[in-house]
């Protein structure tokens, strides 16, 4: 059983993604063509996720923030903090 407690959507956007990362306690990184994402839970503990763009600025016209992207893994465990968190999905990817 996956000890992750936070809900990463299928396919959203870095823009939404924004907006469900708490000030300070994460971050959502472009990396090439992935997007790597770590946020608390309601438990302090720190996940992870990646994800890849399903559009691109050139298809959509629309800046990379708004661009589609789909979920590729999340961590099946937590991290102490989200040094560690980005670690793994820089490993991952």
């Amino acid at each position: 059983m996956k000890k992750h407690e936070i809900n990463f959507l299928q396919t959203t956007t870095i823009e939404h993604l924004q907006d469900q990362i708490p000030s300070c306690y994460g971050a959502a990184v472009t990396f090439g063509e992935k997007v790597l994402v770590t946020m608390t839970n309601w438990r302090g503990q720190y996940e992870a996720a990646i994800y890849e763009f399903i559009e691109t600025p050139e298809e959509t016209g629309l800046g990379a923030i708004e661009c589609r992207i789909n979920l590729v893994e999340v961590a099946e465990e937590t991290f102490k903090d989200g040094g560690h968190a980005m670690q793994w999905a820089f490993s991952r990817a």
